[in-house]
């Protein structure tokens, strides 16, 4: 997993432009936040050619979207990438790619404040999940709120079905539990084994999660810059 914090000058934002294809750049183009999304898939594209030996800007995406098998949306992944898998997020001043060779993975970051919404319950947590988040308050609520988005998020990434499934179909544990996908009640079955584990991004206003498909140990690395 690699991080790396998002910055507004323009010089560096071209520069990072520069290593996206032409589809990524007309995205990024209608964007309000331009930088945001130019780091993140200038990002991925610095990991994906690292890990495949080739120059960022001659990797080629594809998305698919696991519910519809739209190629419009969807979960990224390189073409001809030899059993790589790939996921990308940002929010705030951060962005986050996750690689892996091992299965599946979805990463997911939150800046804390976003996840902090009247209303949070009834759009993102399960009937059994509400206990654990009614005895918090304050900075406590904030935080727990990130960290089980974070979560669910990354477990639909990793599946490539996005917010299609609603979070409230993805029972993860508490904020104060190791993390884990505790039930799945997705239309659609899962793949395989999921593993779940919270992240060190290294900004006490953000939080971050990942999601693996594999039954084989997840080992995590996690990187800046």
């Amino acid at each position: 997993m690699r991080w790396r914090r998002v910055d507004d000058d323009p010089a560096l934002v071209g520069a990072l432009a520069r290593v996206l294809d032409d589809r990524e750049r007309e995205r990024a183009a209608r964007r309000r936040n331009p930088a945001r999304y130019i780091t993140a898939h200038a990002l991925l594209r610095q990991c994906a050619g690292e890990a495949l030996g080739c120059p960022p800007r001659d990797i080629v995406f594809e998305r698919t979207c696991a519910t519809c098998g739209s190629h419009r949306h969807g979960k990224p992944s390189v073409v001809d990438g030899t059993g790589l898998s790939v996921s990308l997020s940002y929010a705030g001043r951060l962005a986050l790619v996750g690689l892996s060779w091992s299965g599946e993975v979805g990463v997911d970051v939150e800046e804390v404040d976003e996840s902090d919404f009247d209303g949070f319950n009834a759009v993102t947590l399960a009937d059994v999940e509400v206990p654990a988040l009614d005895v918090l308050s304050g900075d406590e609520l904030r935080l727990a709120r990130a960290r089980v988005w974070a979560r669910k998020e990354s477990v639909l990434k990793a599946t490539g079905h996005g917010l299609v499934v609603d979070p409230r179909q993805v029972v993860v544990s508490g904020p104060s539990e190791p993390p884990a996908l505790v039930a799945w009640h997705g239309q659609h079955p899962l793949p395989g084994p999921v593993q779940v584990a919270d992240l060190d991004v290294g900004q006490a206003n953000h939080l971050a999660a990942v999601a693996l498909l594999s039954a084989e140990p997840m080992t995590l690395t996690v990187v800046s810059g």
